[in-house]
């Protein structure tokens, strides 16, 4: 193989290795930022959480809390049923 084909290769290869390792960064940077701010919204969620609030469970299912006792929250569903759920299942308050 010629000597200008083993620079070309070379050259093109490191390229490509420093384009990838930007990337990995900015995604690792991007991943890091979405996440805290998520972190910060659900612990926000769960030190508002109090009865008579209409909240969401992750699964989509709506209720109104009727009790929070600890990490444990007493929600009643349409149905009229009473769901015992731990607070960190609850993704929205409306």
């Amino acid at each position: 193989m010629p000597q200008n084909l083993l620079d070309n290769i070379l050259a093109s290869s490191i390229v490509l290795a420093v384009f990838l390792l930007v990337m990995g960064v900015v995604f690792t940077v991007w991943t890091y930022v979405k996440g805290r701010k998520k972190r910060q919204y659900f612990a926000q969620v769960h030190k508002e959480l109090a009865p008579g609030q209409e909240v969401m469970f992750g699964g989509g299912i709506f209720g109104v809390v009727k009790e929070v006792n600890g990490d444990r929250v007493t929600v009643k569903v349409r149905s009229g049923a009473m769901l015992d759920v731990s607070r960190y299942a609850i993704q929205q308050i409306d």
